[in-house]
């Protein structure tokens, strides 16, 4: 058994595993001669069980023992054990030489543990031991490999440290809240140094700690690396009856050699301070996020695609959300209303019941002033995995307006938002070919330019459309151009999600390389379809747009602009096209190059 000093433990999140005996076939034959061997192990801070304020040192304990793996050894390998235990240990036993070079080994050593092909099959048991301050040793699985008499061990699981309130408690039933499998048998494999754990293979739902629970004390439930993408439930038990209930419903991710400290686990409310989600920016930062799934979610508050913070943010909330249609949603149909700012991230959840929309958060300041926001698209699909190459092309475009719901012709869900060129906030869209708006909680106002409308004006009221005219160049910018808003490298102000940017415009716009017979006009549906290279067509709907001076969506079921990174001196390059109910008075520019700035247009992301 492992010992562990430890002074005052405060921890994290991890899992921890452990051996079961259960039956498997010796397959391995001897291949070569065993010999006396002695193996040096170790533990490296990067792979402690804990993570605490003042770290206390983690040791061998005599008799410890390990199951060591070679070239032809069965069941439970060869069992190796320390006479003296302490921070590096020498383990002594018996082994062959590995053929291909590396030995594996598992801490605790099991009589029914086997090896094939790179990976150790373990258990863990779904009935773990309560022991005051320390892991049940039989649910603290470790594992290593080297091509030498040093190993290095690392641990496989992770899991929750608990203290309680109440008495009387004899076992603590943890499970997922969205059934998943948290023990059994395991599958580890090694990749880069470190173990990787394959939940599938586990079993069992639940997890009872078993025991005397005294206060004042903690406990470690060990369980498979994972995320409960709906938390978890803790039952307290006396003679096998649940007497409290906690549940956790927030987005709960259990991480390899962390353990999460929940105080007083059984008082009332204590779960539902856990607050964590998925995390939204695994594949970049950005000022526009893709909502999948009803669930818990989070991200950085930085500016768009940059690492630059967005300021002391003291709140956030949510500005607007709307379904894309006409008719308005109730208050936390889309996200529900309690947002919140934590150790430099926003954390914010769906509606229970997944309702496809978009909304956009605004993050605050101690004095109430609008820092930045964020544009949530709350829609089931990948744009990695839908998106869509032209005919005569060689550039990527998303399936969808950044918005869009849908991707028929059918109706107005394929419109999606607007934006004024070179802002990252949108604005609600069209919500039906007779140029009514979508419908949001909150409100839109409108502000006609003045001198104080610049690019932080418009970054701290993302919720004003800018009013112009002739007066001011028809741009929402006062002082005149700026054409570094939005470019071919992605900026800070780009309103698309990460790993796409607004698309190239001009004679290098993927309209103009597609070319006039790669495209085809809809009267019918009121829209222009492209060719794609896989087949099918890619589907451009007619949009509508706000009027620079009025701020109204006109046109809706007849014209569409999409904006490009393309700017002339005054104007910006848009692809245009306007569907009439006569092929002759229709018409199609694949590149347009007299769009004033200060209109709202739809977006179609280009692939970065």
């Amino acid at each position: 058994m492992r010992r562990f000093e430890l002074s005052f433990l405060f921890l994290a999140l991890l899992l921890c595993s452990c051996l079961k005996e259960t039956t498997v076939e010796e397959t391995l034959p001897d291949l070569q001669p065993k010999h006396d061997m002695v193996l040096k192990a170790f533990l490296s801070n990067a792979t402690k069980a804990s993570v605490s304020d003042v770290f206390g040192t983690v040791v061998w304990s005599a008799p410890d023992s390990i199951s060591l793996f070679d070239s032809n050894s069965g069941n439970g390998g060869n069992k190796f054990v320390t006479a003296k235990g302490g921070e590096v240990a020498e383990f002594s036993g018996q082994a062959a030489t590995p053929a291909n070079g590396l030995y594996y080994a598992l801490y605790p050593y099991s009589a029914t543990a086997s090896f094939a092909d790179g990976v150790i099959n373990a258990y863990l048991p779904e009935e773990q031991k309560a022991i005051p301050d320390t892991f049940d040793p039989q649910a603290f699985l470790m594992v290593g490999s080297s091509s030498t008499t040093e190993m290095g061990f690392y641990d496989v699981l992770g899991g929750i440290r608990f203290s309680v309130e109440g008495s009387g408690y004899d076992a603590v039933e943890f499970s997922g809240n969205n059934n998943e499998t948290v023990a059994g048998p395991l599958s580890i494999r090694i990749e880069d140094g470190l173990p990787v754990c394959d939940a599938t293979t586990s079993s069992s739902k639940t997890i009872i700690l078993k025991g005397s629970f005294e206060q004042g004390s903690f406990y470690y439930l060990s369980m498979v690396p994972q995320v409960f993408k709906k938390g978890f439930t803790l039952k307290f038990m006396k003679n096998g009856a649940a007497v409290k209930t906690a549940v956790c419903n927030s987005y709960v991710s259990v991480q390899r050699y962390i353990f999460a400290t929940i105080r007083k686990a059984d008082r009332d409310g204590a779960l539902s301070n856990i607050i964590d989600g998925f995390p939204l920016d695994t594949d970049g930062t950005a000022n526009c996020y893709i909502v999948r799934e009803a669930g818990s979610y989070k991200f950085p508050l930085v500016k768009g695609n940059s690492k630059e913070s967005v300021g002391t943010v003291a709140s956030a909330t949510v500005l607007w959300e709307t379904d894309n249609t006409a008719t308005k949603v109730s208050k936390g149909d889309i996200l529900k209303p309690q947002v919140t700012v934590k150790n430099g991230r926003i954390y914010f959840k769906t509606a229970d019941n997944f309702k496809p929309g978009n909304a956009l958060i605004g993050a605050y300041d101690a004095a109430g002033n609008l820092l930045w926001s964020w544009h949530i698209w709350l829609c089931d699909f990948d744009p990695q995995q839908t998106k869509q190459l032209y005919v005569n092309t060689s550039t990527y475009m998303m399936d969808r307006n950044i918005g869009a719901l849908s991707t028929s012709p059918s109706g107005a869900l394929s419109y999606g938002l607007f934006y004024q060129w070179g802002r990252k906030d949108p604005f609600p869209g069209a919500a039906d070919a007779a140029n009514t708006p979508m419908a949001i909680t909150g409100s839109i106002s409108k502000l006609k330019c003045n001198s104080d409308c610049d690019v932080a004006y418009s970054v701290s009221h993302p919720t004003t459309f800018i009013l112009c005219d002739d007066s001011s160049g028809d741009d929402w910018i006062s002082a005149g151009r700026d054409n570094t808003l939005w470019t071919s490298d992605k900026t800070i102000y780009d309103p698309c999600p990460a790993g796409w940017r607004i698309p190239d415009g001009g004679p290098e716009g993927v309209w103009n390389q597609a070319g006039e017979k790669s495209y085809s006009m809809d009267f019918y549906s009121k829209g222009v379809k492209f060719n794609l290279v896989s087949g099918g067509t890619a589907w451009y709907p007619a949009t509508g747009y706000i009027h620079r001076g009025e701020g109204d969506i006109r046109l809706a079921g007849q014209f569409a602009d999409y904006w490009t990174s393309k700017t002339a001196t005054q104007t910006v390059t848009t692809f245009e096209f306007h569907i009439k109910t006569n092929a002759d008075d229709s018409k199609v520019g694949l590149y347009y190059n007299n769009k004033t700035r200060g209109e709202g247009h739809a977006v179609r992301c280009q692939k970065l």
